[in-house]
């Protein structure tokens, strides 16, 4: 199944059930004027809570694109990170029912995706100190994924780092108040050859257990002073999916960099390297980088992001601009014509998205020459100095 399918299944489910979608926002929100708002879809919510009278019913779907700057060092060291992603995600206001949220998202990984049930695990919240706050165990949900036909050896509870969701510092401008909730997520076993050892579980980071889905069930707002839990007045669920990892499960490849929203944007990577002579593990990191980073700029320019500089927004481009110049050096890529080709194998892989517009290549070919030559004459023309540099920014 490719990505566009996944995203079509993934809206055509929930509007089913009443939702109603929600056109996808820009990865920079002027709710946020100074950096990446998108890191995941929270931001559309949040502006439709704070215009609750105005909001046209309780349920909404969206395909939303995100970006993660946070995660950057992490692209390219195992299968499944990327700075930029899609999150289709489905939200109810009111009160909050877990049995109805867990039995949605049930029925859409094992009958709508068709996901193999018998290598789905689950995750629910065993209970934990969160800031100022004792909490006991989400009992709810660990018995509504036995009643889903999970067996107990299946369902792992897990600690607040893991299994409950607590806001940030809210949206600037916005005044708005942190909310918090516990969590629930769906994992796919890639198999007990993956393991790490005997007692390998959900929660581990060896890379077996793959989480695919979440549901939060956002039910607290937190006094600023004490840090104490208040019931909110209008609770709301989240249910999301990763398009990517999902995609990755469903064709049966090792990465998230091998499913097809990725294949064309590599082979013309490898069309372009010369530098044959590095071991494996360089030359794979470098072409997940390259493609990766290359995506997240093309996004981000046709949502109107900067030229690179030195502050918020512009730096984010930089560290972007000379995170991907590096890898090209590593791979001995030196051919004019392998920016503007990249960015034609990525516009194509972004059509479904609305973001084929004529102006994007030439302005993120702008962008990245003019810092790539700034870069350049920072460090030299060693590979060496380059990868000192880099690692320094």
């Amino acid at each position: 199944m490719n990505s566009a399918e996944i995203r079509r299944r993934f809206i055509e489910y929930y509007k089913r059930l009443g939702f109603l979608l929600l056109p996808r926002a820009p990865l920079l929100h002027p709710s946020i004027p100074m950096s990446f708002v998108m890191s995941a879809g929270l931001v559309q919510v949040e502006t439709a809570l704070a215009r609750s009278s105005q909001r046209p019913g309780d349920r909404f779907v969206l395909i939303q694109d995100c970006f993660r700057h946070f995660d950057l060092d992490k692209v390219g060291t195992d299968d499944i990170h990327l700075s930029l992603f899609e999150m289709p995600g489905a939200f109810m206001f009111g009160p909050i029912d877990k049995k109805e949220t867990i039995r949605q998202m049930w029925t859409l990984a094992t009958s709508v995706l068709g996901i193999d049930r018998s290598r789905i695990w689950a995750s629910y919240f065993r209970g934990g100190k969160v800031l100022n706050n004792n909490l006991p165990p989400d009992e709810v949900t660990h018995q509504t994924w036995l009643e889903m036909g999970l067996g107990e050896d299946r369902i792992v509870g897990l600690g607040e780092d893991v299994n409950y969701w607590l806001q940030g510092n809210g949206i600037d401008g916005m005044g708005t108040i942190r909310k918090a909730g516990p969590n629930t997520e769906l994992f796919y076993d890639r198999g007990p050859e993956k393991a790490c050892g005997a007692n390998c579980k959900p929660g581990c980071r060896c890379g077996r257990f793959v989480e695919f889905s979440n549901s939060l069930f956002i039910c607290y707002e937190v006094d600023p002073d004490t840090e104490k839990f208040y019931p909110m007045e209008e609770p709301f669920t989240e249910t999301v999916i990763g398009t990517e990892r999902v995609a990755m499960i469903l064709q049966g490849v090792p990465s998230v960099f091998e499913t097809d929203r990725y294949q064309m944007i590599l082979e013309a990577i490898r069309h372009f390297a010369r530098n044959s002579n590095l071991p494996d593990p360089i030359v794979v990191e470098a072409e997940r980088v390259l493609a990766d980073h290359l995506r997240a700029l093309y996004f981000l320019v046709a949502d109107g992001a900067p030229p690179p500089g030195k502050n918020g927004r512009e730096r984010i481009m930089k560290l972007l601009i000379r995170r991907a110049a590096t890898r090209q050096a590593i791979l001995g890529i030196q051919d004019p014509e392998f920016l503007p080709r990249l960015v034609e194998c990525i516009s194509k892989s972004a059509s479904n998205n609305g973001l084929t517009m004529h102006e994007v290549k030439e302005r993120l070919v702008s962008y990245f020459t003019t810092e790539t030559e700034r870069f350049l004459e920072k460090c030299g023309t060693g590979i060496p100095s380059i990868r000192t540099i880099s690692e320094r920014e």
